[in-house]
């Protein structure tokens, strides 16, 4: 069942288009890293990884223990700046 909920949630996180310029703007450090996260490691990837992330998820996510993950979210952080 995890499996199919992050096979969901990476295919609508993938194809959805931004309604703002920003993607994922919305999102909290409570949302990744609170007592009721359930975010997947790969969820986080591809967040990190979209070119529309929003810089502030971006620096959320630069705190992630995964080092692909903060290090992707890094990358497009620095790329944004």
């Amino acid at each position: 069942m995890t499996k199919l909920l992050t096979t969901l949630l990476l295919t609508y996180l993938t194809t959805t288009a931004a309604t703002a310029s920003e993607r994922f703007s919305d999102l909290t450090y409570d949302y990744f890293y609170g007592k009721q996260s359930t975010v997947s490691i790969n969820v986080k990837r591809v967040i990190a990884a979209d070119e529309n992330t929003s810089p502030k998820v971006l620096e959320i996510l630069t705190l992630d223990n995964d080092v692909a993950v903060w290090l992707t979210a890094q990358e497009n952080l620095n790329k944004n700046l």
